[in-house]
């Protein structure tokens, strides 16, 4: 579901995003190798609208694991979606698209919070 699921602003939804443990977000690491794909297609879309170009599972642990104000959090906070190309974002609503908030919130709490940050910045 790419279409817009929330009432709340695109800086709302990031500062959710910026309250999630980041014992929680390490956690993903965790998964080594085997991540359920609606978590793996959240953080990717995530990912791509935030400025990597392919981002792997590497890219995503490392992102999420980063502390010198370049890490996931700091990105979500700094996002703006003048920056993200329409191509950028039409690949993001497609990985997106493959689920709803409530199966992504099923497979991990956290990544919902996420999906439902990456639903509102590809459609702003």
């Amino acid at each position: 579901m790419s279409e817009p699921i929330s009432k709340k602003t695109l800086s709302e939804l990031a500062e959710s995003v910026v309250t999630i443990d980041k014992d929680r977000l390490m956690a993903m690491n965790s998964f080594a190798g085997n991540m359920p794909d609606p978590m793996y297609d959240t953080m990717t879309a995530a990912l791509l609208l935030l400025g990597e170009e392919d981002p792997d599972l590497g890219g995503i642990y490392y992102s999420v694991t980063r502390n010198d104000g370049k890490g996931f959090t700091d990105l979500v906070v700094d996002y703006d979606p003048g920056d993200v190309s329409d191509a950028t974002k039409a690949k993001a609503k497609e990985l997106l698209s493959k689920f709803t908030l409530q199966y992504v919130e099923r497979v991990n709490t956290m990544c919902a919070i996420v999906f439902e940050w990456a639903v509102a910045a590809a459609n702003a």
